[in-house]
């Protein structure tokens, strides 16, 4: 036996300070969304759905229009059929021909408001 007493470690300290819980994220806002005439592929009337999609936002080149009143115009017609030349890929929103309010003008737009 040796001499020397037998020493046993010392309890290690607490390192880690009790985290306190991380605040809640405020929820994001709800998505504003529009009802929109969706052509879901070429052909008949079946092909169109009237869906709900996210408000769109306007590009650099483009406004944003509060649509009032909309219709089914000729070239909608033909695009819903695909016999123009460079038919759109679908799904895609009809709606050639509208009146609203602009409510949005792109940065590099001119001559609306």
């Amino acid at each position: 036996m040796s001499d020397a007493a037998e020493t046993t470690p010392a309890p290690e300290a607490e390192t880690k300070a009790e985290a306190a819980p991380a605040p809640a994220a405020a929820p994001a806002p709800p998505v504003k969304e529009v009802k929109s005439i969706v052509l879901t592929g070429f052909g008949g009337v079946k092909m169109m759905k009237v869906q709900q999609r996210p408000e769109p936002t306007a590009g650099d080149e483009e406004v944003l229009i509060r649509v009032k009143a909309c219709g089914m115009s000729f070239p909608d017609l033909m695009v819903r059929q695909g016999v123009i030349d460079h038919p759109p890929k679908t799904p895609v929103i009809l709606g050639f021909e509208c009146t609203g309010v602009v409510e949005v003008v792109g940065a590099n737009v001119t001559g609306f408001s």
